[in-house]
């Protein structure tokens, strides 16, 4: 008995069925692959693959790969998941992908990618990326990027947190290594190395803090440089190029606002 299951099994593997449907698929395809060009129904399970041009149902799943244009439904769950447009709960496996819109609660996989517009609860992996706009509430991995344009939510969370475009953040950046491109807005950016162009908000803190050009908030940390400060530095040393503001520091220095170097402390106007 075993042995003939064990034939069986191998006879699966070396010859691989296949669930082809040329327009409309109903019900439930169940094969090692399956095809459909517009699949309405409850699920595509495939050992192998699963593959629609268009997919509406509960569950496309593929232990290696599902693969749609369009994604109406709760899951695309296997190793590769992709989509062009994906409407529903969540992709998860190794690796997720949507290609121009993503409308759902998660993507949690190895590697999460957003190729255009990303509207989502979460992102959760290793390495999450987003090429343009992220909406939602959390990026949490090893990696988090954030493309051109902007990230409006809760947080990114882990060890090295990108963002290219603006942030617009309820709690910030919270990680290693935080840097933004462009403009900060949100309360906080608290890790190891802290950087953006403009900051509006809280506070930095961290081991080293740089603004390129403006921060209306504070820095605290052992060191603070900034082009222009409107608030506070506290830190060891610290340096603003234009001072609005106060510095706290063992060092502090400032070419425009306050006198050019001072212990302790130091006040621009």
């Amino acid at each position: 008995m075993l042995t003939r299951a064990i034939a069986a099994i191998l006879l699966l593997l070396a010859t691989p069925a296949t669930a082809r449907a040329s327009h409309d698929a109903y019900a439930i395809q169940l094969s090692w692959d399956n095809h459909a060009h517009d699949f309405v129904g409850l699920a595509q399970l495939g050992l192998h693959s699963s593959n629609a041009r268009s997919f509406y149902g509960l569950a496309q799943v593929g232990l290696w790969s599902n693969q749609a244009d369009e994604v109406f439904g709760l899951l695309q769950l296997g190793g590769y998941n992709a989509a062009d447009n994906f409407v529903g709960l969540a992709q998860i496996g190794a690796w997720n992908v949507e290609g121009s819109f993503f409308a759902g609660a998660f993507q949690i996989g190895v590697v999460n990618q957003g190729q255009r517009e990303l509207y989502a609860v979460a992102q959760v992996g290793v390495i999450n990326q987003v090429e343009r706009d992220f909406v939602g509430a959390f990026q949490l991995g090893l990696l988090n990027l954030a493309g051109r344009r902007d990230l409006l939510g809760v947080s990114q969370i882990g060890a090295i947190n990108l963002v290219q475009g603006d942030i617009y953040a309820f709690i910030g950046q919270i990680g290693i290594y935080n840097s933004v491109k462009t403009k900060f807005w949100g309360p906080l950016q608290l890790g190891v190395y802290n950087h953006a162009e403009r900051f509006s908000g809280l506070a930095q803190i961290g081991l080293l803090n740089f603004i390129d050009d403006e921060i209306t908030g504070a820095q605290i940390g052992p060191a603070n440089l900034a082009r222009t400060v409107t608030g506070v530095q506290i830190g060891l040393f610290n340096y603003a190029r234009t001072l609005h503001g106060l510095q706290l520091g063992l060092v502090n220095m400032c070419r425009f606002g306050g006198l050019p170097f001072m212990v302790l402390a130091n006040l621009g106007f």
